[in-house]
């Protein structure tokens, strides 16, 4: 009997360890899709997103080599833009079937003669990009570019080509100023003499690579340019060494093109053929200082050809410029919170002492994007984790043309990435220890007013609804596939992919939507455009893959509550704890009960008052008669 029971107890435990083992298996390996839940827990989630690929440059051809630090993306129509800061270049590519097609990687741009002083710099005409920052392109018209702009071609502006310098030996790249001039301004001509094949790029050398990259390394594939010397050097020193442009295929695109050429203190407009328009350069303005250096890193520009600029070093809000480049001012400051008890002591300090008291400045932005109606969205990362949780600080907002922040915040929780500032969404189980809040240093949206929004501290993607509510989060901090070691850009290259740019590990994920995520993708599309019955069958759907969604209950509920079936309605938010939709659903529902049964409450109450009085008469009666 004994030896029964043991091996009974043996059985049990083994069956127990089995489970804890698969336990922490689903952990490991399914954790990876996450939402909050109503009281602010983790749940885990079906995955919305899957990784489709990881590409480095090299997937952009052998002429392009690897990318070092690269800032930014802009996807538009088929066509993808790289900004290869630390190379001094912007790669463009075509979308086409799933994979990347390089187009061109754009060093320089072209200058009239008539226009060549607009990039002047000192007493140089400076063609090359210096670190550039972001890229932004927007459809135009020739009849639309003459209308706006005037006419701006002419006389092609050829500079004198400077004699080839002796490559500087290994290690003298480093002592040189790292804020000197460009040195080459005028080293070739302007234009390309691409004959548009791979690898034949007029003067860049024998095989149309970039150039050496002998003193980082890791920037790209070996290949002597004639005339490019090696390209870590211009990174290195601040210095732009020329390269010429490289055309891989010819297009022919009604595109304006904008260029953030940071370190070289402008925005370039361009045509598609890289014509310069027109360019924004150092503002004058007494509120800025004399020796203020114009930095723009990102931007975008409406369809009224306002630029609105994220400039380094600026807290006053988003600069804002006219089509012709005039300074008009800022929108979308960041309001400045004191404490009460800052405030008071700032009243029985000394005029001595606030002069060295830590002065209170608004946040400084990180980044800019225009959705499809004209609202800007803005990420910021510089909070503090108390403002974060409490709500008073706002890591993402949407500014109208007034600056005003209308973002739609009526979620459990504000949109401020994860709730808690430890390790969280099973961060413990992957063997990772990273704490603080979550800082987001880009956004995109889509066309049913959802937004996503990257995060740099763990490596995620958050996102919102139009609503504020979070969907769904994903991504990590490591160098798995799927995840990030400093992300600094995510676009959508269609309305179920995503592409982010990993700035350290110089790579590109692109994130393909799952059955899941387009099952909540359609229905929220379908509430937006008024299809509240649709929606919510599609919400039925999602249920099927993950019954704790308590945004699709909320979604059931709406329709319903649309539908005027406020019981059933009330039902659906209840599961949710959405109590603000309960509330509402229970007054139609109150008011419906009421209007149904109004006769019925008509009679009870004539009853209530009637019979009382008729029994008090009765009464009266029986008396008077009983005396007579």
């Amino acid at each position: 009997m004994m030896k029964r029971i043991t091996a009974l107890l043996l059985l049990a435990c083994l069956v127990l360890s089995g489970l804890s083992n698969a336990k922490t298996a689903y952990a490991d390996d399914d954790w990876y899709t996450y939402t909050y839940n109503y009281w602010g827990d983790e749940a885990a989630s079906p995955d919305a997103y899957t990784v489709d690929r990881v590409i480095s440059g090299s997937a952009f051809g052998e002429e392009v080599g690897g990318l070092l630090n690269p800032d930014s993306l802009f996807a538009i129509d088929d066509m993808l833009y790289v900004v290869d800061s630390k190379n001094n270049r912007i790669i463009e590519s075509q979308w086409k079937n799933g994979e990347f097609r390089t187009v061109r990687v754009i060093y320089h741009v072209n200058v009239s003669e008539e226009k060549k002083d607009l990039l002047k710099i000192g007493d140089k005409i400076e063609l090359c990009l210096l670190q550039p920052g972001d890229v932004f392109v927007k459809p135009i018209t020739k009849e639309q570019r003459l209308k706006v702009y005037g006419e701006y071609l002419g006389t092609p502006y050829v500079p004198e080509i400077e004699p080839e310098e002796e490559p500087a030996k290994e290690g003298e790249g480093e002592n040189t100023d790292a804020n000197a001039e460009n040195a080459d301004a005028g080293k070739s001509d302007g234009a390309s003499d691409s004959d548009g094949e791979a690898g034949e790029t007029g003067e860049a050398g024998e095989t149309g690579e970039t150039g050496e990259t002998g003193e980082t390394g890791e920037a790209g594939e070996a290949g002597e340019s004639s005339e490019g010397g090696k390209s870590s050097e211009g990174s290195k020193t601040g210095k732009t060494k020329w390269h010429e442009n490289i055309e891989v295929r010819k297009f022919n695109r009604d595109y304006d093109i904008f260029i953030a050429d940071t370190q070289n203190n402008r925005i370039i407009h361009c045509d598609y053929d890289l014509n310069v328009i027109d360019v924004v350069a150092n503002p004058k303005d007494e509120t800025l200082a004399d020796d203020f250096k114009f930095l723009p890193s990102h931007f975008v520009v409406d369809d009224a050809y306002r630029y609105y600029v994220q400039a380094l070093n600026i807290n006053a809000g988003i600069m804002e410029f006219t089509k012709d480049g005039t300074f008009t001012g800022y929108i979308g400051a960041s309001p400045v919170t004191i404490s009460f008890a800052q405030r008071i002591w700032r009243r029985i300090q000394s005029k001595e002492q606030r002069q060295k008291t830590k002065q209170f400045v608004p946040t400084e932005y990180n980044n800019i994007c225009i959705d499809s109606k004209g609202f800007l969205y803005v990420t910021t990362s510089t909070l503090k984790d108390n403002e974060i949780a409490t709500g008073t600080g706002k890591p993402v907002r949407k500014l109208n043309s007034m600056g005003t922040d209308i973002l739609i915040r009526n979620g459990n929780h504000f949109p401020i990435g994860d709730l808690k500032t430890g390790n969280v969404a099973g961060a413990m189980e992957q063997g990772l220890s990273i704490t603080g809040s979550t800082a987001f240093v880009d956004v995109v949206t889509f066309e049913n007013e959802t937004y996503c929004c990257l995060d740099k501290t763990r490596g995620r993607l958050f996102v919102y609804d139009f609503q504020g509510n979070l969907l769904y989060a994903f991504g990590n901090s490591g160098m798995n596939e799927g995840s990030f070691q400093n992300p600094s850009a995510v676009v959508k290259l269609d309305e179920e992919t995503l592409a982010v740019l990993d700035r350290f590990a110089g790579t590109i994920t692109i994130f393909t939507m799952t059955s899941y995520g387009k099952l909540i993708n359609r229905a929220l599309s379908l509430y937006r455009i008024g299809q509240y019955d649709e929606s919510a069958d599609v919400w039925r759907e999602v249920l099927k893959y993950n019954g704790n969604c308590e945004l699709a209950y909320v979604g059931i509920g709406r329709s319903l509550l649309r539908q005027k079936r406020y019981k059933e309605a009330m039902d659906q938010f209840e599961i949710a704890r959405d109590s603000v939709n309960y509330s509402k659903a229970f007054k139609y529902y109150r008011e419906e009960v009421v209007e149904d049964n109004i006769v019925w409450f008509i009679i009870v109450i004539a009853a209530l008052v009637l019979i009382p009085k008729g029994i008090r008469t009765a009464k009266r009666l029986r008396k008077e008669i009983s005396e007579a």
